[in-house]
């Protein structure tokens, strides 16, 4: 008995005097011995203030925070510590997950200890308003509660705005006008500078955009490139129709309508263009077909086309493209196809109506890559714009 109460004394006389001579480590250990736990956490404070370490001064605030008696100064104290330098460890930058659960736990222990203010300061860094509007209300803190309030307010109307106009740009660009689709888009991006995924959704809409001069497309299964410029070049570098050779110049060859028929010109190529070895002079009239070389080694194929009647296949290069120079009927109804002067394309149709998705589209649907487009709803596809 006599050991039990004055060995524990003697054990606390050692600690402070350890404590004095600065040995905090060893007045940690004899405080514990002496069944002093408020001591022992309030030097391990001492010792966690002059540690240089950052990580290392947690370990000794969270170690203080738990050997210290519950509802003691030292334990609201070494808490506080604790909380305070997590968030300063957290700094101003982004938060990554690891940090905002210490941002969190940080904030609710600042929080549970009764220091409201600095706890409403960690829920606004992780953009807690609830829990930032709690903090305030324990603090007492009218002016900042009800500015948090009148700006929580103000960020729903702005939110709920933004739903609203992204819900109409949602159905703009199921009902086929996309091109007003993505000016809401823009409208929505300038006026939310910060917001990433606004301006994603305009960069991966526009990647779908369907665009002349030439577009793939499948009409009724027939695989066509359809070009609807009103004179077709091939050229090199240069024109509608691409051509990589060098017996091929720059711009080569037009194919353009000319007093009701359509006709082909050489512009005036290097290597000239042939039509059975001789040299071709002038505009010569396509009519039933043609076959043309361009410098003497590339051909040229030209014929109506198999599947649009009144259209006109070329073939050179490996490349087939059909035009009818302009408007593109379909014969689908009175479906067409036209380029629009920003150059974007746009099914004309009105009968029969147009179904994509099992949507009736309306006439002048601007198109994506990928739209499939049917004549009754759950119908077999009529028309596909391939990529």
């Amino acid at each position: 008995m006599f050991d039990r109460f004055f060995g524990k004394g003697r054990d606390a006389e050692k600690a402070r005097k350890a404590e004095l001579r600065g040995d905090f480590a060893k007045a940690i250990e004899l405080f514990v011995e002496a069944d002093r736990p408020g001591e022992a956490a309030r030097v391990m404070l001492l010792r966690g203030d002059a540690e240089p370490d950052h990580r290392a001064r947690l370990q000794h605030y969270t170690h203080a925070a738990r050997i210290a008696p519950e509802g003691t100064e030292e334990n609201k104290l070494s808490r506080k510590k604790r909380a305070l330098l997590m968030l300063a460890l957290s700094g101003d930058v982004t938060l990554s997950a690891v940090h905002r659960r210490d941002v969190d736990d940080a904030a609710r222990e600042l929080e549970a200890i009764g220091e409201n203010d600095k706890a409403a300061e960690a829920y606004a860094q992780l953009g807690d308003s609830e829990g930032e509007a709690r903090a305030l209300a324990a603090a007492g803190d009218v002016d900042r509660l009800e500015f948090l309030l009148s700006s929580e307010q103000h960020k729903e109307r702005g939110e709920r705005k933004r739903r609203d106009r992204q819900a109409e740009v949602d159905l703009l660009l199921t009902s086929g006008r996309r091109r007003e689709a993505l000016e809401l888009l823009d409208v929505l991006a300038r006026e939310n500078p910060d917001e990433q995924t606004i301006r994603e959704r305009i960069t991966g809409l526009r990647a779908r955009l369907a665009k002349g001069p030439i577009v793939p497309i499948a009409l009724n299964g027939a695989r066509l490139s359809l070009t609807f410029v009103r004179e077709i070049v091939i050229g090199r570098s240069e024109g509608t129709v691409l051509v990589p050779s060098n017996a091929v110049s720059r711009r080569h060859l037009a194919i353009v309508p000319e007093g009701g028929q359509i006709v082909v010109r050489d512009l005036g190529s290097r290597n000239g263009t042939q039509l059975r070895g001789l040299p071709l002079r002038g505009a010569l009239p396509v009519g039933d077909g043609l076959e043309l070389t361009l410098g003497r080694e590339v051909p040229v194929l030209l014929s109506p086309s198999r599947v649009l009647p009144g259209a006109l296949d070329l073939e050179v290069a490996g490349q087939r493209v059909t035009t009818l120079f302009g408007r593109a009927p379909l014969g689908i109804g009175d479906w067409a196809l036209v380029e629009a002067a920003d150059g974007l394309v746009e099914l004309s149709a009105t009968f029969p109506t147009p179904f994509l998705a099992d949507v009736a589209m309306g006439d002048g649907s601007t198109l994506f890559i990928g739209d499939t487009f049917t004549t009754t709803r759950g119908g077999s596809p009529a028309l596909k714009v391939l990529g």
